[in-house]
């Protein structure tokens, strides 16, 4: 595509225009910025530029960045809180295998999966140096399911 050095900032705001118009879903929006931000290459002076000039654009693509941002950080902490669980339950697994023997720790898994908050797993995890037996540990996590 040619056009003048001066027209950079325009050509820029044709296609952030062009994006918005045309593509609805926010991931390809943000993928197609991305493009559009590598292929304009504007130094920091464009930039400003470009948001004085095309306020309404610049302030629609950078709420939605940020907005689409948030949301992708809010993903990224529930996954890590939902990896944080399975590391917790499979831990309880392996030692109640290992202090019960397998037939424990396998009927304490469908049960350990049920449970969905870290606390309740701590809890867990004193309740099972506490038993005294297989059967009391699996009571304790029959409770705590409850």
């Amino acid at each position: 595509m040619a056009y003048a050095l001066d027209q950079k900032v325009e050509v820029y705001a044709q296609a952030v225009r062009g994006l918005l118009d045309l593509e609805p879903h926010p991931e390809k929006r943000l993928k197609y910025l991305d493009f559009i931000d590598i292929y304009a290459n504007l130094d920091d002076n464009q930039r400003q530029d470009y948001a004085t000039r095309y306020p309404r654009e610049a302030a629609e693509m950078s709420g939605f960045a940020e907005r689409f941002i948030e949301q992708g950080k809010q993903k990224g902490i529930q996954q890590g809180i939902q990896q944080g669980l399975e590391q917790e339950r499979l831990l309880l697994s392996r030692q109640a295998r290992k202090r019960f023997r397998a037939e424990v720790a396998d009927r304490s898994a469908p049960l350990l999966n049920r449970i969905e908050r870290a606390g309740t797993l701590a809890d867990l995890a004193e309740a099972l140096l506490d038993a005294a037996d297989g059967e009391a540990w699996l009571a304790a996590l029959r409770q705590a399911v409850d």
